[in-house]
């Protein structure tokens, strides 16, 4: 059991709580969880933190729902557009499908349209906004949505659908961004009041920027991430020149990515070296790995070049999906132009 609660729980930012995936994982062995996402912007190598949990769930026994949360990318400052929900959804789909690789067939795929404009989630919406201040509904969107001027009325609803979100998917666990603290917890005061409990939430870190700074990874600045889609030779230039200060993991999106994003998909890590420095080293952990980094036994190069070879490969699905689709491709880039 505790073997258990570890897999699901590392690696989180944030557990609320940890008795509480305790207690599902020992009374409930086929419990639900859910994540969600908006299809606003490219989808960038990062999406991979949570998904990479979604994956170790799954391998638990859970039974796992991925939302695409069409309505929501449009709430959100209208960034998606009715007209484009559908293509952007799709290409969502897609992505996250070939992140997955062979694990894709774990999960259910749902698009948040097909039920949020039901009568009964819409009774339930109306409850909760009578329950909400202004002031309580902008401080749970803050992190996560637009924010220019003025509030839009959509950017409070935002965090509201959200909140009914775990209601409707009926998710013992709800596995989303630290950013999203704001709006689960908000729904932790709530969901009791329109019949469901409480749920219990997993929150994944965000990546740094690949640019360095001690600013998150954003999907509207090329330099500070990867699409999933990017070509072997873009992923290896834009590691090159990646914020990656030798023995210094505070803020290192490099040893991130090893930390969050590959060692969870791999169960022994190789850093190529030539002889002249030692030779290749083999890491079957992360805390060996950050171990070797922090004593300076790792080259910032030796480590970016482990990170491209290992992207590469995970992310070869997806570029092959959209090498054979590249009408898909092509329309959804032209949306976010």
């Amino acid at each position: 059991m505790m073997e258990s609660l570890e897999t699901a729980i590392g690696n989180a930012e944030e557990v609320v709580t940890a008795d509480e995936v305790k207690n599902i994982l020992k009374d409930k062995p086929n419990f639900n969880f859910y994540y969600g996402t908006a299809p606003t912007g490219p989808f960038h190598f990062a999406y991979m933190i949570p998904l990479n949990k979604l994956i170790e769930l799954a391998k638990l026994g859970g039974k796992g729902t991925i939302l695409l949360a069409d309505y929501h990318a449009h709430l959100d400052d209208q960034k998606t557009s009715f007209e484009d929900m559908e293509i952007r959804s799709k290409y969502y789909e897609e992505c996250i499908r070939g992140v997955f690789g062979k694990d894709a067939k774990l999960m259910n795929f749902l698009r948040g349209s097909t039920y949020q404009n039901k009568p009964d989630y819409v009774e339930d919406l109306f409850k909760i906004a009578a329950k909400v201040t202004t002031k309580r509904a902008l401080r749970a969107a803050s992190e996560v949505v637009r924010m220019s001027g003025d509030a839009k009325v959509s950017g409070l609803m935002y965090p509201l659908l959200q909140i009914l979100d775990v209601k409707y998917l009926d998710a013992d666990i709800t596995v989303g961004g630290i950013d999203q603290r704001n709006i689960y917890m908000l729904g932790r005061e709530l969901l009791e009041s329109v019949g469901f409990h409480k749920s219990t939430y997993i929150f994944m870190p965000l990546l740094p920027s690949l640019k360095g700074g001690g600013s998150k990874m954003s999907a509207s600045d090329p330099a500070s991430h990867i699409r999933v889609t990017d070509s072997e030779k873009d992923i290896k230039s834009t590691i090159k020149k990646a914020y990656c200060p030798a023995g210094d993991l505070e803020q290192n999106p490099i040893t991130s990515t090893m930390r969050y994003i590959i060692f969870p998909r791999y169960e022994n890590i190789v850093i190529k070296r030539s002889e002249k420095f030692g030779g290749d080293l083999e890491f079957t952990s992360i805390d060996e790995f950050e171990k070797n980094y922090a004593e300076n036994k790792l080259h910032p190069m030796d480590v970016k070049q482990a990170v491209s070879d290992y992207l590469i490969k995970l992310l070869e699905p997806v570029r092959k999906y959209f090498e054979r689709h590249a009408d898909i491709l092509s329309a959804v880039e032209k949306t976010f132009e």
